[in-house]
């Protein structure tokens, strides 16, 4: 039987056909000035939300605006949003998160006529973007993530301390989503003495409603500390510190960036470390194995490097990305890849580069979206990459070729290729006829 497949395989052992497994610029619209993209999320590979800011300037005013634009499988369009600073025109939208097909909520803050900024956040109701109550704090708060834990919805930032000095002046902030109103949740501080001191939670995600991770960055003035990453823990009930002092190298110049949780016993962090001895920033990666938090080996780095955002297809095929620079201080476009035993730096060839920083992911079946802001364009940055290994059943092996290694994996494994309950000539057939018909 063996015989007889090699026979027939090998008659097409010659082919070998390259899926259309590229990273694909894809730029927002900017109708002025120049677009900063923050956050990116969808449902379907035909609705994906990007979020951030316009800046417009103006010399000797400049302002800047929410923007929010919408993908709808072939090209990005503009939304139509709230501008909340109606006066002093300074807002920005740091998160979005696609709930449903008709749901999705954008966060961050903005100016009031007066006073501190304050939280902002609004919400699409499948045909309109509209403003949604936010906390107030006196002195001001901000919304700076947004995710899910199960069912829950969670908001996270800062808020301006309502204690008195020596107390921090800025707390962490996380806020639950009940209907259409946030119920803040008190978060303890990492930093609590100092004045100035401050904590800021930059990112939220959770396998269920009572088992959510939120990271980002403290500092406490005058005690040496920060600012440092940190990382707390809800269990259902209450928000608790999580140490990461001793997985990180500095605690003097470090933050979590983005969470990517798959299940409760698998979780990724991303964002940034200092390497003291060389005096630059160093991607941060860590992993969450359901009893701790490790620090993971990545690749090195001759100048400086940051990470802004994860996001994960599978356990085994995960992304992170962010920017680098070639010493020259420009920024670059930087894209890790984990294949389930290490990360390696995706090739700078398959990227388009216009002094890029990226700031934000999404896997939204399948298709992977790595968004930010360029340098030297004035559109938002995104790039997609569609999802190879679900596109093209005949790439056997999941490298994005077929060839004879997709010929050799499928004589091993012997596959139901045509899904008919046996394995016979049928499926070399339907086999041969997909290698033939290449990849989408």
């Amino acid at each position: 039987m063996k015989r007889k497949l090699i026979s027939l395989l090998m008659l097409s052992s010659s082919i070998s056909h390259a899926q259309d497994c590229v990273w694909e610029l894809e730029p927002t619209p900017s109708p002025e000035g120049s677009i900063l993209l923050f956050g990116i999320d969808g449902v379907t590979h035909d609705n994906v939300w990007s979020a951030g800011e316009q800046f417009i300037f103006n010399f000797p005013e400049t302002k800047t605006l929410n923007y929010i634009a919408h993908w709808n499988g072939s090209n990005w369009s503009q939304a139509d949003v709230p501008q909340p600073s109606v006066l002093r025109e300074s807002q920005h939208l740091s998160g979005v998160l696609a709930i449903s097909e008709n749901d999705a909520i954008a966060v961050g803050t903005y100016n009031p006529p007066s006073g501190a900024s304050l939280a902002q956040s609004l919400r699409w109701d499948g045909s309109n973007w509209e403003l949604m109550e936010s906390p107030v704090f006196p002195g001001g708060s901000g919304f700076q993530s947004i995710g899910k834990a199960g069912n829950d919805v969670w908001a996270c930032g800062s808020k301006h301390s309502e204690l008195p000095p020596p107390a921090a002046s800025v707390y962490p902030m996380a806020a639950r989503l009940n209907g259409d109103d946030w119920e803040v949740i008190f978060v303890p501080p990492l930093a609590e003495t100092g004045g100035r001191s401050y904590n800021y939670i930059r990112a939220i995600e959770g396998a269920t409603e009572d088992d959510a991770w939120a990271g980002g960055i403290a500092q406490e003035q005058g005690t040496g500390f920060g600012p440092a990453a940190m990382m707390i823990h809800w269990d259902g009930s209450e928000w608790s510190q999580y140490d990461l002092t001793q997985i990180v190298d500095s605690e003097q110049f470090s933050s979590i960036e983005s969470i990517e949780v798959l299940d409760a016993d698998n979780a990724w962090a991303a964002g940034f470390d200092y390497d003291l001895a060389r005096q630059v920033t160093i991607p941060l990666i860590l992993h969450w194995d359901g009893s701790a938090w490790s620090n993971i080996p990545i690749p090195t780095f001759e100048h400086s490097a940051e990470l802004r955002a994860i996001t994960a297809r599978s356990s085994d095929d995960i992304y992170a990305s962010g920017t680098k620079t070639f010493g020259d201080g420009y920024p670059h476009a930087l894209i890790l890849h984990w294949d389930g035993n290490a990360w390696s730096e995706v090739s700078e060839s398959a990227l388009t580069d216009y002094g890029t920083w990226f700031r934000a992911m999404a896997s939204v079946n399948g298709e992977l979206w790595a968004a930010g802001q360029s340098n030297d364009l004035g559109p938002g940055i995104t790039h997609r990459q569609l999802d190879c290994a679900s596109n093209c059943d005949a790439d056997i092996n999941n490298d994005g070729k077929l060839n004879f290694l997709d010929i050799s994996e499928f004589l091993s494994l012997m596959p139901d290729f045509n899904m008919d309950g046996l394995f016979n000539f049928f499926d070399v057939s339907a086999f041969l006829n997909s290698i033939g018909a290449g990849c989408p």
